[in-house]
This record gives C-alpha cells, sequence and structure tokens, in this order.
C-alpha cells in the first residue's frame, strides 16, 4: 500500500495497480533538499511504501504470498491512517481473468501447492484457458476459503472481501443467496473511491486534481503509458458457458459492479 498525508492506495492485483503505484512515485519524487530532510528525519517522506505479509483466510494460501507484499488489506492500514481517503483499481473480471492466466503467476506460485494441481492435471503446467478457468473458479476454492461458508463464492469475490471488508472473515461467512452487498456495502467495507482499469489515465488524473495536487505536475498521468499490458482480446479465450460461469461464480463483485455485466465478452 502507498500512503501520501491525503490518502492510502491499495493495490489490488491484475488491475494496472503497478500504473498507479509507479504514477505516484513519480509524483512524489524528492528533490535533492527534501531527500536529504528525509533521510535525517526532519521531514515524514511524501509517499510512504508499507510492505507487508498479506492477510490470507487460509495458511494454504498464505503459504504461496511473499514476505514483503505490496498487496496489504484494508484492516492492515496502520491506524493513524485509516481516517484518511482510500481508492483503489477494479477492472472488467473477464479481462482481469485472462491477464491472470497469461502471467502465469500461477505457474509459478500454484495453490495449494505444484503437487497437488499436478494430480489435478498431470500436463501442469501446460494448462489451457478453460483448465486453468476450473482451477481458479472450482478447484482452489477450498484452500483459499475459510472453513463455514454456506454458498458457493467465486476466487474474485473472496479476493475483494479479503482486500477490503473491515472484518473479511465476518463479512465472507455472512453471504447467504439473498445477500444484496450493494445494499450493504456499509455494514461491511469502507468509503472507497474505486478507479478504472479501462479509463485509468483519466480517472487517476480527475482523482489527483481533486486532491489538490497542481494540474501542471500531474498532466503527464494523461499520456503516460500503461504498464504490464496484454494485446489479446478477452474474447480470444471466452465462450459464452464460461461467462455465464463467471456472472453466477462472481455475482456478489458484480452486484458492486454492474457496469461489468453488460461489457459483453
Amino acid at each position: 500500500m502507498l500512503i501520501t498525508d491525503k490518502f492510502v492506495m491499495l493495490n489490488f492485483p491484475k488491475t494496472g495497480s503497478s500504473f498507479a503505484r509507479n504514477t505516484l512515485k513519480l509524483l512524489h519524487q524528492p528533490g535533492r533538499l527534501r531527500r536529504a530532510c528525509e533521510r535525517r528525519g526532519l521531514v515524514a517522506p511524501a509517499l510512504q511504501e508499507l510492505l507487508m505479509k498479506p492477510y490470507f483466510f487460509t495458511v494454504q494460501h498464505a503459504a504461496t504470498g511473499r514476505l514483503h507484499s505490496e498487496h496489504g488489506v484494508y484492516h492492515q492500514i496502520p491506524g493513524p491512517h485509516r481516517a484518511k481517503s482510500l481508492f483503489t483499481v477494479v477492472r472488467d473480471p473477464l479481462q482481469r481473468l485472462v491477464s491472470l492466466y497469461e502471467f502465469r503467476s500461477w505457474a509459478k506460485y500454484p495453490v495449494p501447492d505444484r503437487e497437488q494441481v499436478a494430480r489435478w492435471y498431470p500436463q501442469f503446467p501446460d494448462l489451457s484457458f478453460e483448465d486453468f478457468f476450473r482451477l481458479n473458479q472450482e478447484l482452489i476454492l477450498p484452500f483459499i476459503q475459510p472453513p463455514g461458508m454456506q454458498i458457493r463464492v467465486g476466487p474474485l469475490t473472496t479476493q475483494f472481501i479479503r482486500f477490503y471488508a473491515h472484518n473479511p472473515l465476518k463479512t465472507i461467512l455472512s453471504l447467504r443467496e439473498g445477500t444484496d452487498l450493494q445494499k450493504d456495502y456499509d455494514l461491511h467495507f469502507p468509503r472507497i473511491r474505486f478507479l478504472h482499469t479501462e479509463n485509468l489515465n483519466q480517472e487517476m488524473h480527475d482523482l489527483l486534481l481533486q486532491f489538490g495536487y497542481p494540474a501542471r505536475k500531474i498532466k503527464f498521468i494523461l499520456d503516460k503509458e500503461r504498464m504490464n499490458t496484454t494485446a489479446r482480446s478477452r474474447s480470444t479465450y471466452w465462450t459464452p458457458e464460461l461467462v455465464n460461469a463467471i456472472h453466477e461464480n462472481e455475482r456478489f463483485f458484480f452486484q458492486l459492479f454492474p457496469e461489468y455485466l453488460n461489457d459483453g465478452a
């Protein structure tokens, strides 16, 4: 997570958070004098990056996480910074899953472990998108979700709750078929400004303008190149059956972000 005197940014994986983090670091790069003052402890850094072991629901999932990760979650924000404005980035779930597949971190850090995934798929790590979809949406769920789940919940919804809920365990165990997370948002989550990957340059520029950053200093964001992008269309992989399946599995996520429901594959 990144912390300034005005806001906290949480880094949800594979949404464009690398672009956002890099942009903020460039914007807050100290000059020579300020850097010297920061080294001597005379002034606080304009931008702090907190690296930590992220919170996970299970021991098996935690074993795949890094000790010094940029992906800290909301309830790990230090107390003095909890009252600050909070923003993060959200992405079309279908495009995000394609990005996860092509990035292949699942091959390097398989959940729950390499031996188990190889039992499911002897050809691992040579998985088709359909193989990966089943792995992501079904097979790993018992290893990333806490005991006591009452209904089936997709991995993106699980990760969203883990990242942003006041009390992630209480929230995920409270889910029932009749739950409406949009209606009950304030019961579970803080106020968060969600920027969209699809319009990230403009939305990030506009947000920083609202925070009082001079227009001349943030103008570069509008033309800044995106990072870690894929050139493939999501329609390369998606069938109507897979689209229907992810809409069902991630129905609670789509309650919060219905704009992604009609952005067809």
